[in-house]
């Protein structure tokens, strides 16, 4: 009975909490871009945010003085043989380590909301000490903690932040920055922190950046930090290592730059792991101003508790790389399919060398065996180009910009009104505008019952059978019954389509005719 009271009362505080969180949560921090037109996020609103956080904790202190009474009488009845054993009913949990890019919230990583409250959270290698509220959105972290059963929440143990690359730009782009020599893009999905927007950096600034590498090893940003002025930047590039020279004295590279070792540079090389050869893993520390590394870390030695065991669970974001088959690489770990892996917001064709993915399953010898392949880029729009120009197009009414590192080999270049289109994108962070990642123009215009959207719906009504994707409504109740599809093609009742729905999560790829803002949909599937 003990134990049922406490639980019932942490699951108060806990719900009191989240609730007021996720009323916080919902305060975007976006504004556009003045010059390139790419949308980004900074840490402007986050006083707003610490201000609700400090709501919470007097909200939850409130509260103490009744738990702490009940409690003492929860123990006593135990103690006199009146408690219970067992803990949560049908709560389950288990180990798990995840990386990729977080949001807030307390720690959300690949889909799932970690409570970071009692985690231990690595010093970066600067000798900052990080506390929970030092964590931002856009940051590349590694957690090692539980996963709960409802598959979105769970508790972080271990938390590391991992940048890509911390130094001065030394050139600026449309929409890249070099940084160390490494190539740094930037799009809408990019958060600027300390400065107003991409526009406002400038060379000579110092700025750390996280974010993944693609299959060229160019760094595609999830965050660009500007940092304060000289003597407080610590130079270091983490990469993969190439080209490398026998020493005491020589060189490698990572990326297209060129860097240098010699007898005095420390390397942290531990016996039984990777050795610093061709391959491996690094973290570079530089001497400020050159190329010379004065240290060397072996990353999967130095971080061997984010390492997952043999049959563990692992979660891995990152780009697609070295696709051979059903075999590839996501931010290093080798992944295999399987036969039975599901793939969410995209077909098994779409797997190609640069495709961002979240990448699930258990560790089978070293390699990530996937249970479920996840598309970041889950948006996909078929329609014909009401506006073009060389850096955006508007299908469907919505701006979608294309950057540097959009794929156009399949695209007829330069894209003029009325082309048909077939585009794969990312909501950028204004939940407005998209970043294409690949577009295909074709031979004919898009038939006008034939246009294709698909996303994650955000409402719906099933009585009315519409629902509402990126702001547009799908009406889909002249829907023939054959036409309503589950993600494995089979048929299935508008109940069952509409009660398989999550917000925010499901997606759907509705096909049919465009006007206004409503696609009057002919076929509705699953995704």
């Amino acid at each position: 009975m003990g134990k049922s009271i406490l639980q019932r009362l942490f699951g108060f505080l806990w719900d009191l909490s989240h609730q007021r969180k996720a009323e916080s949560d919902g305060n975007e921090r976006t504004k556009p871009c003045a010059v390139i037109g790419i949308p980004y996020s900074s840490d402007a609103a986050e006083e707003t945010v610490e201000k609700e956080e400090e709501s919470i904790m007097r909200s939850i202190a409130k509260y103490m003085v009744v738990f702490a009474a009940v409690a003492a009488a929860a123990f006593a009845l135990s103690a006199c043989g009146g408690g219970g054993g067992g803990g949560t009913t049908g709560a389950t949990s288990a180990p798990v380590v995840s990386t990729g890019t977080m949001t807030k919230g307390s720690v959300i990583v690949n889909g799932i909301r970690f409570e970071d409250t009692a985690a231990n959270i690595h010093p970066d290698d600067t000798g900052k000490v990080f506390l929970p509220s030092d964590l931002k959105d856009g940051m590349t972290v590694k957690v090692r903690g539980d996963i709960n059963d409802d598959r979105v929440t769970g508790r972080a143990l271990e938390i590391e932040v991992e940048n890509e690359v911390r130094g001065t730009i030394t050139a600026k782009g449309t929409d890249s920055l070099t940084v160390l020599g490494q190539t740094v893009f930037v799009d809408g999905g990019t958060v600027f922190a300390n400065v107003a927007n991409f526009a406002a950096l400038a060379v000579g600034n110092a700025v750390e950046v996280h974010g993944q590498r693609d299959a060229a090893g160019a760094i595609r940003a999830t965050r660009v930090e500007l940092l304060a002025g000289p003597g407080v930047v610590v130079d270091e590039v983490r990469g993969v290592v190439a080209n490398k020279t026998p020493g005491p004295a020589g060189t490698f590279t990572i990326g297209a730059a060129l860097f240098a070792y010699d007898a005095l540079t420390v390397i942290v090389d531990p016996p039984g792991g990777q050795t610093f050869a061709d391959g491996a893993l690094v973290e570079v520390h530089l001497d400020a101003g050159t190329n010379r590394a004065n240290r060397i870390e072996i990353e999967d030695d130095e971080d061997a508790e984010f390492e997952p065991g043999e049959g563990e669970e692992f979660e891995v974001e990152g780009f697609v790389t070295g696709l051979v088959g059903s075999n590839f690489s996501v931010n290093g770990q080798a992944v295999s399919l399987k036969a039975g892996t599901r793939f969410e917001g995209g077909l098994p064709s779409d797997l190609a060398n640069d495709v961002r993915v979240e990448a699930e399953g258990h560790m089978v010898g070293g390699v990530l065996v996937a249970d479920k392949i996840k598309f970041k880029d889950s948006v996909r729009l078929e329609s014909n180009a009401t506006a073009a120009s060389s850096s955006s197009v508007t299908v469907f009414g919505k701006t979608v910009f294309i950057t540097g590192t959009t794929d156009t080999s399949g695209a007829t270049l330069p894209i003029t009104v009325g082309t048909g289109l077939r585009i794969r994108a990312f909501l950028n962070n204004d939940n407005t505008t998209f970043t294409a990642t690949r577009i295909d123009t074709l031979s004919n215009p898009v038939a006008a019952d034939q246009q294709i959207l698909q996303g994650t719906v955000s409402s719906f009504n099933a009585t009315a059978r519409t629902l509402v994707i990126f702001g547009l409504t799908v009406d889909a109740s002249g829907v023939p019954s054959n036409e309503v599809q589950n993600d494995d093609d089979q048929v299935i009742t508008f109940d069952q389509f509409f009660g398989a729905i999550t917000l925010n999560r499901t997606f759907v790829k509705a096909r049919g005719s465009f006007g206004g803002s409503t696609l009057t949909a002919s076929r509705i599937e699953l995704e």
